[in-house]
């Protein structure tokens, strides 16, 4: 038996160096799908309940959703870093 959730999640980013459309920041929604499988648990009568899964998972995805991800080498990064600093959301 299985267990399925998923998760959207919307992300920017960009490919610094690359030539071509995405070295433009831009973003995406990814689709993330969780399956657990075993047995059913009886108390529940499924495997792991939905609900559970997600709160499991989301303490770890709520750091990538509306995320911005850049490499340790792009020019932009010190930028908005010192932005986050200015508005008090890093140290």
């Amino acid at each position: 038996m299985r267990s399925i959730t998923t998760f959207d999640l919307q992300y920017a980013h960009r490919f610094y160096g690359f030539k071509g459309e995405a070295q433009y920041l831009h973003g995406h929604t990814g689709i993330l799908t969780i399956e657990v499988e075993d047995s059913v648990n009886q108390g529940v009568n499924m495997v792991f309940p939905c609900n559970e899964i997600k709160k499991t998972a989301w303490d770890v995805l709520q750091n990538f959703d509306h995320a911005l991800i850049l490499r340790e080498d792009d020019p932009l990064l010190p930028a908005i870093m010192e932005v986050y600093r200015k508005q008090g959301i890093l140290d």
